[in-house]
């Protein structure tokens, strides 16, 4: 018996491609929601998912709480914006019935900006997402989490089809989520203060990396627009992480310019 997790908010565009594609894999949908405004739980309701309600802290204990309510020997996490193709779909049929193997990497073929791109990040994109019950250790990392199994990780021959970077909107908006918690993170590690060349050094550091050592501005415009956002994004990071490092917060600041203004006629 196979459990297919996906958690959603949001997400009445993506998700009924989402789960029709597990059609003929999964024994029981289980969706977890974190409070969708649109119409996510009715539709997932429709589509036969079991539909659960939590509310969001982090993904580790958004997933690890998923797994509680699956019941299948094999769990498989879903994004709403994968899909599972027929051969994979194939694949894990015929691979869960006699393995050594205690988790499966699935490969990803990666659509962005509408294209389908294969150069660094891209491919083959491993991502641990099949699981066996009896070996489920749990969800463990806050930025980049991991899945923990005990025993042997097999890697798929066949692909799922991720749909990401629909818009510049979606990137930037999944940038100003996890920037925030990468930010407290390096806050956390007291990280060294942030200052003009930090900031010149990481931006070329991080363009190099991006545009050559993964290849971004090899590969098309797509390639050099993905490179640009992921420079981007990291910048945001430490923007971030410069407000958290100021002695009295920005928002205190023009607080008391207000209290000012007000205190002395609207004399600056």
């Amino acid at each position: 018996m196979i459990s297919v997790i996906i958690l959603t908010k949001n997400e009445e565009d993506r998700l009924q491609a989402c789960i029709e594609s597990v059609a003929g894999l999964a024994d029981e949908v289980v969706v977890v929601d974190s409070g969708s405004q649109d119409k996510t739980v009715e539709l997932a309701k429709k589509l036969g998912a079991k539909v659960f309600t939590r509310s969001f802290d982090n993904y580790v204990n958004q997933k690890n709480w998923a797994f509680e309510k699956t019941k299948g020997d094999w769990v498989f996490y879903l994004d709403a914006d994968e899909r599972v193709l027929a051969d994979l779909k194939q694949e894990i049929n015929g691979s869960i019935q006699s393995t050594k193997f205690s988790a499966y990497a699935i490969s990803r073929r990666n659509i962005i900006f509408g294209q389908e791109v294969r150069y660094g990040p891209f491919w083959p994109d491993w991502i641990i997402r099949l699981v066996k019950r009896s070996d489920f250790q749990g969800w463990q990392g806050e930025v980049h989490e991991t899945l923990k199994f005990r025993g042997e990780l097999g890697y798929s021959k066949c692909s799922l089809l991720h749909l990401t970077h629909r818009n510049v909107d979606q990137v930037i908006s999944k940038n100003l989520h996890w920037s925030q918690i990468d930010a407290k993170l390096r806050l956390q590690a007291h990280h060294p203060k942030m200052s003009s060349l930090r900031f010149l050094r990481i931006l070329t550091t991080e363009l190099f990396y991006q545009g050559i050592t993964r290849r971004g501005f090899f590969s098309g415009t797509v390639g050099t627009i993905d490179a640009l956002l992921q420079t981007f994004s990291l910048l945001t990071t430490y923007i971030r992480l410069w407000e958290m490092q100021q002695p009295v917060p920005l928002e205190q600041k023009y607080s008391e310019i207000d209290k000012n203004l007000i205190k002395n006629n609207f004399k600056y």
